[in-house]
């Protein structure tokens, strides 16, 4: 038809191709005009100006693609909340890694409450600011914010400073430099229990829990996210990260549906998802009745 040929015929045209691109970008979108708005509000820095409700605390909405990303649909990671705000009560400790905008951290402090403990750790220097603000935003005394990346050792490394901010990381050659310091360095402060260790770091997970064996042996919980894709990156794969909690003395789960499932021998995150480890299974099937149910066999 007329459309196809006028495609066909303005196909190497950069500007036309950047448009076509443009067009399908906002055509897969859930919420279109909604995508639209975040783009405007954004690109004129009036975004700045409006809060984000999450019910148990409020996001300011940045200039990123995350803050985009919820103030769209602020149900945009409600499987991730839903699971960090079971596995913790009130008084517990959470240490989120790659806590970006601040949004798991904060539903975990609202859970844990002004008796508990939240540290949350961001590498990149502009969005560590504006996990500073969100966490001014709310108020919660019983957060902790830390500026670093974190590693096997301490240091320093090169980090991207992509538009879409959430997914910065570890690069060789990265546009910015950035402290690097191991988990156990940091908490070395915070003696008592960690009931949720939660890792984002786009490939970088395993560096994170060699530097953390102290803590490890402390932690009932690590919530990560996984994929081979990522970590191949970085030289490794799904199944070493795997073997290296399983020597830690933690079971493996993936999670399906209303249940996580135990990982068998050797497996693979073909695409990105979060895996759970758990210390203690029947200390965290009780955390988790009524909303999940974790299978163990298989493992």
């Amino acid at each position: 038809g007329y459309a196809v040929a006028f495609f066909d015929r303005y196909r190497g045209n950069p500007l036309l191709g950047a448009a076509f691109g443009a067009l399908r970008t906002v055509r897969a979108q859930r919420r279109p005009l909604r995508f639209l708005a975040s783009r405007l509000l954004w690109r004129t820095g009036l975004c700045r100006r409006l809060v984000i409700d999450m019910g148990a605390y409020r996001l300011r909405f940045f200039p990123t693609a995350l803050s985009a990303a919820y103030w769209i649909d602020p149900a945009e990671r409600a499987a991730d909340e839903a699971f960090i705000t079971q596995a913790l009560q009130a008084g517990d400790t959470l240490v989120d890694v790659g806590a970006n905008i601040g949004a798991l951290a904060l539903a975990g402090a609202a859970r844990v409450g002004v008796a508990g403990r939240v540290y949350a750790i961001e590498a990149h220097p502009r969005v560590f600011a504006y996990l500073q603000d969100n966490i001014t935003l709310n108020g919660f005394s019983q957060m902790r914010v830390l500026h670093s990346a974190v590693g096997a050792m301490p240091g320093e490394l090169a980090f991207s400073d992509q538009r879409s901010d959430d997914q910065n990381r570890v690069e060789e050659g990265g546009a910015i430099k950035v402290p690097v310091a191991t988990l156990d360095a940091l908490l070395r402060d915070h003696a008592g229990p960690i009931a949720l260790l939660k890792i984002d770091v786009e490939g970088f997970e395993r560096f994170v829990l060699q530097g953390a064996r102290e803590l490890l042996a402390r932690t009932q919980c690590v919530f990560f996210e996984s994929w081979d894709e990522h970590f191949h990156r970085y030289g490794y794969t799904t199944a070493d990260l795997v073997a290296d909690l399983r020597a830690q003395g933690f079971t493996l789960f993936r999670f399906a549906g209303d249940s996580f499932q135990a990982l068998p021998p050797r497996y693979c995150s073909a695409y990105c998802e979060n895996l759970v480890a758990a210390r203690d299974v029947d200390a965290l099937s009780q955390r988790l009745a009524g909303r999940y149910r974790l299978v163990s066999n298989g493992q």
